[in-house]
């Protein structure tokens, strides 16, 4: 990549780093996210990480480590040594809408308040709450088979 090709690259996983710390994100997981998502191949070791944003490997692991609970990167090993070499895809987005522990965990939790309200408004709000949880869980379905659709045909259109 030339150098010019470099900078705004880098411009642009500095901005879009600092959107997503806006957003929650530890500052370092996000730049490694950026870096990850702007790499040609999505995938890079620790060292190369640090190299690129001038991190610290211990910096880095945290931020992988956070990544891959969050379930934005995995970990791969590195063909033919020890070291592992952390992936994004495109399986981050879908587990990010599909692995939700609010829905999964506040389904549940919502079931048990209804049953120890019995007969009263706040249950009815409980049940309203646990109606939405459910319709959010199959939009969610719906609207990722509609995207797995729309990439399927884009990438038939561009012959990828």
């Amino acid at each position: 990549m030339r150098e010019p090709e470099r900078d705004e690259v880098g411009r642009f996983v500095e901005r879009f780093a600092a959107t997503l710390t806006d957003s929650g994100f530890p500052r370092l997981a996000a730049r490694v996210f950026a870096t990850l998502l702007a790499s040609d191949n999505g995938r890079m070791t620790a060292a190369e990480l640090a190299d690129r944003l001038h991190a610290s490997t211990g910096g880095v692991s945290g931020a992988v480590r956070y990544l891959v609970q969050v379930r934005l990167i995995r970990t791969e090993r590195d063909p033919g040594t020890r070291r592992h070499a952390y992936v994004v895809d495109g399986s981050w987005y879908e587990s990010t809408v599909n692995a939700n522990p609010f829905l999964d965990r506040g389904e549940a939790d919502l079931r048990e308040g209804i049953a120890a309200l019995g007969d009263s408004p706040a249950a009815d709000r409980l049940s309203e709450t646990l109606e939405l949880i459910q319709f959010l869980r199959d939009e969610t379905r719906a609207m990722m088979h509609r995207w797995q659709e729309r990439k399927a045909a884009r990438r038939a259109t561009n012959g990828a």
